[in-house]
């Protein structure tokens, strides 16, 4: 069994986040500029910041290929974050539209983790993980591999 359709797609959404984290950052610390490059005002240190955002981003997304179940109590926390900063912008905006369309990618990230199977699915995934130190590929094999040598 590989990895889920939408576990596959929440892991590609963090790993562009990733990127894009790493890519602002970059261009705030002065590393890599598309244009000019603004300095002073803790400008570097956002972009530090920015830096470090991108890579926990992209470890996320390598965490969610692989089903492990710190990436599920990570997809949770971002998504609870989410419906919080939805409420922000619809206490900020007035605007009942905007609140309710900022908080439907975090509440459907909510509602899908939450699904027994997705939890199962994690428990599963780190359990191969600790078991056969990889994804569920890795499993399959050392499985084929262990029947071939019990007929031996």
């Amino acid at each position: 069994m590989g990895v889920p359709v939408g576990v596959a797609l929440l892991g590609a959404l963090a790993l562009f986040n990733g990127i894009g984290g790493l890519i602002v950052g970059l261009r705030y610390m002065g590393i890599v500029t598309f244009g000019p490059v603004s300095t002073g005002s803790g400008v570097f240190l956002m972009g530090v910041i920015a830096v470090i955002y991108g890579v926990l981003f992209i470890a996320l997304a390598y965490a969610a290929w692989t089903l492990r179940a710190w990436a599920w109590l990570a997809g949770m926390l971002l998504g609870v974050l989410g419906v919080f900063n939805a409420v922000l912008v619809l206490l900020a905006t007035g605007d009942l539209a905007s609140g309710v369309a900022v908080a439907l990618l975090p509440a459907l990230v909510l509602w899908y983790l939450n699904q027994d199977s997705m939890k199962a699915r994690f428990v599963q995934g780190e359990t191969d993980y600790q078991r056969y130190g990889g994804s569920g590929s890795d499993r399959e094999a050392a499985e084929r591999i262990t029947a071939e040598r019990s007929t031996d």
